[in-house]
């Protein structure tokens, strides 16, 4: 073979080191990738846990850049959906509805973000509340459930001998606490938009009531259960046993309340106790089974939240990764922890959960969830949080039957 001059030499490894670096750079560049990343502000944790996080995550994956916007409930159910009307999709969004999305082929697959033994580790029943037409189309990220939170000393001093089981001893409980403390609220009715379908529904729910009927599926909103439900509210409402203007109020509010000493008796979640925490509430607080109407039993309302991806060209390697950082077991035990109490969606988390959880996860038997897997869900669930306080104030049924109405033209899809 023939030797090269020692100028052509150094010509062709001048050329050899431009493609080089070209072919070096290339590849970096070509991976390049912003995803936008939503989600609620659980607690004010939340913060700091994803900047943590996302720091971790672009340190590792160079060719990703993560925008996150972490914001209000109150917020993100507006602008969620508002991003999502002007097709200006985020990335990753979390949220508590996801169907809509999937029916409208927005969403990625479960299985085209996880492996099938992470996704093996969710905890089954949370799994099937991830499915629209029976296919996985998001993956749970906490899961809640509610019971009856009292506080002890109110309750007790007022004369009341055991913790209302049923409507009519709550309704009992109430005229006694009003009786000996004129100040207190007996008990917390929030139906605020902020989370009025939650507050209904577990009312409704120990008489029987539902909002979608699986059997004949078919919308069930102002069904006999549910109305006779909402003249129960309106009766305390009127006899002056709730909080003013139940309509007006959310749950924050009303949890505020509680940890102030103001309010005896509430619908609560099983975060509630860390909120309390957070709070510094000094209320000594009991936890019991949700009182229910004459002839039911008591219920508990499961309710889980969601991450999904949406499908844009070009994304999916990237929201893959950072779903699956997120989910590692040290990850997703400090989101855990971030969020502040809430009963974990994987079973391998679940096994080592705090002991303050485990009366919640002993009702989850008996749980009832919302409709979550219809794609209609979150227009029915909007009208809802909207209109169903005003039940109170004016005609429960002609409220109902309004509420009725929108699901019917939603649909079912």
């Amino acid at each position: 073979m023939k030797k090269l001059s020692a100028r052509r030499v150094a010509t062709v490894a001048a050329i050899g080191l431009t493609l080089g670096l070209v072919g070096a750079t290339a590849p970096a560049r070509a991976a390049d990738i912003t995803i936008k990343v939503l989600t609620p502000n659980y607690t004010d944790n939340m913060a700091a846990y994803y900047a943590d996080l996302e720091k971790r995550f672009m340190a590792d994956n160079p060719g990703i850049k993560v925008e996150h916007e972490n914001v209000s409930w109150d917020e993100i159910l507006v602008k969620g959906r508002t991003l999502i009307s002007t097709k200006s999709y985020p990335d990753i969004l979390n949220l508590n509805t996801f169907s809509e999305f999937a029916a409208e082929d927005l969403l990625y697959k479960a299985s085209d973000l996880f492996d099938t033994n992470v996704l093996s580790d969710f905890v089954t029943a949370f799994r099937n509340n991830s499915k629209y037409n029976g296919v996985e189309y998001a993956v749970p990220d906490l899961a809640s459930a509610r019971m009856f939170f009292y506080n002890k000393q109110v309750l007790y001093s007022s004369g009341v001998s055991k913790v209302p089981t049923t409507w009519a001893e709550v309704t009992a409980a109430a005229k006694k606490i009003k009786r000996k403390y004129p100040k207190i609220y007996p008990i917390a009715l929030p139906l605020g938009p902020e989370e009025a379908q939650g507050e209904f529904q577990i009312w409704a729910g120990g008489n029987g009531g539902r909002y979608f009927d699986e059997a004949t599926k078919k919308w069930v909103i102002n069904s006999k259960a549910n109305v006779n439900t909402l003249k129960f509210l309106t009766s305390l409402v009127k006899a002056k046993l709730t909080q003013p203007n139940p309509a007006a109020t959310n749950r924050t509010d009303a949890f505020k309340l509680f940890s102030q000493g103001k309010v005896a008796m509430i619908n609560a979640s099983v975060f509630f106790p860390s909120t309390l925490k957070d709070y510094k509430s000094k209320v000594d607080y009991g936890i019991a089974p949700f009182p229910h109407a004459p002839g039911k039993s008591s219920i508990t309302l499961g309710v889980q939240d969601y991450f999904m991806a949406f499908k844009k060209p070009g994304n999916q390697d990237a929201v893959k990764k950072y779903l699956n950082f997120l989910y590692s077991p040290s990850n997703y035990a400090a989101f855990l922890k971030a969020c502040g109490g809430f009963i974990p969606a994987t079973k391998s988390a679940s096994a080592a959960v705090d002991s303050s959880l485990l009366p919640f996860i002993k009702e989850l038997p008996k749980a009832i969830f919302y409709p979550g897997t219809l794609g209609a869900w979150g227009t029915v669930a909007g009208a809802i949080t909207t209109q169903i306080g005003g039940g109170v104030t004016k005609n429960p049924k002609k409220v109902l039957d309004a509420i009725q109405a929108k699901a019917v033209k939603a649909g079912v899809k």
